[in-house]
């Protein structure tokens, strides 16, 4: 199955945060304190800031007779750099986990790293 373009304002994350933090904390804090969260709730922010997905099979939780996760390999830019990751989704697109993160400075790297993923 080919990649999938994300349709959606993907762009920005991490300047959105920033932004959002910025008012209370002034701007050098509140991007430490992106960059925390980010760190600390990454699977979800990385899944937000996809520009390209494209899926590459089922995975099976062990502890979860049943439930069966989505994974997707996802490529993207966050906070100046462009990444490729695979994460692990349900049903409903609630991330569950990110797993394989590669951070590149420059997008053809980036790029062939993801239509390597399988």
């Amino acid at each position: 199955m080919g990649a999938i373009a994300i349709a959606k304002a993907s762009d920005g994350v991490f300047e959105r945060l920033v932004s959002g933090l910025e008012g209370a904390f002034g701007r050098s804090a509140a991007e430490g304190l992106a960059r925390h969260f980010i760190e600390a709730e990454g699977a979800d922010f990385y899944w937000e800031a996809r520009q390209r997905e494209r899926w590459i099979g089922t995975y099976e939780r062990l502890e979860e007779e049943g439930e069966v996760l989505d994974q997707v390999a996802v490529f993207g830019f966050l906070d100046g750099l462009f990444y490729v990751a695979v994460v692990l989704v349900d049903a409903f697109d609630g991330v569950e986990a990110l797993a394989g993160l590669r951070r590149f400075e420059r997008r053809g790297e980036a790029e062939r790293a993801f239509e390597s993923i399988d």
